[in-house]
């Protein structure tokens, strides 16, 4: 259905608009380092709660919440997510928040690759990605390597190449799969899990 919002997002540069969303997307997600390592794990579980009750108000359009959030949402959102704004934030931060009660301050390394991996391969594969991958259309080779170069040199500065490789080859591979289930979430628990099992 056609309305005025729907229309001025319509109206965007989309390449523009995929490096802003890339660089939010980075800076916001890194953030969660901060508590995880600094403050004690039940101030960290009450502050997933108040983002993600938050973030839910945003989603469902709830005010104030909505107001405060829209300048914001009609700079970043891709037009298809017009509907549930703010939703693949919300997908970011569940998915996180499950990481870190599961598996602690290891869930840093589940940010880290959905900060990182996520923004390199969607910009390397929006602007350069050529070969489509066989098994996802919708992805390519080029934001496949860009995914694995990006969290392979990032956590083998912090973690070390022994758990680099495995954890950024196997969220490359989820990354570049078809589900249902947001990468958004399901990213940063596989990254935290392959982690902690090295």
């Amino acid at each position: 259905m056609y309305t005025p919002e729907y229309g001025r997002y319509l109206k965007r540069d989309t390449n523009f608009l995929e490096v802003k969303r890339q660089l939010f997307h980075l800076v916001a997600i890194s953030l969660w380092l901060i508590p995880i390592y600094v403050l004690p794990e039940g101030i960290v579980i009450l502050l997933f709660t108040l983002a993600i009750t938050v973030n839910l108000f945003v989603v469902f359009k709830k005010q104030p919440f909505y107001g405060l959030f829209r300048p914001l949402l009609e700079g970043l959102e891709r037009t298809e997510n017009i509907d549930k704004p703010g939703i693949q934030a919300l997908y970011a931060n569940l998915g996180i928040f499950v990481a870190f009660v599961l598996f602690g301050d290891s869930s840093a390394v589940g940010v880290l690759t959905l900060a990182v991996g996520d923004s390199f391969s969607t910009l390397v594969g929006k602007f350069f990605g050529r070969s489509k991958l066989p098994w996802n259309g919708e992805k390519s080779w080029e934001g496949s390597l860009a995914f694995f170069l990006s969290v392979y040199t990032l956590l083998s500065a912090f973690t070390g190449s022994d758990s680099a490789v495995p954890v950024a080859l196997l969220c490359s591979l989820g990354e570049s799969l078809k589900m249902q289930i947001d990468d958004n979430f399901t990213l940063p628990l596989l990254a935290t899990a392959v982690f902690h099992l090295m």
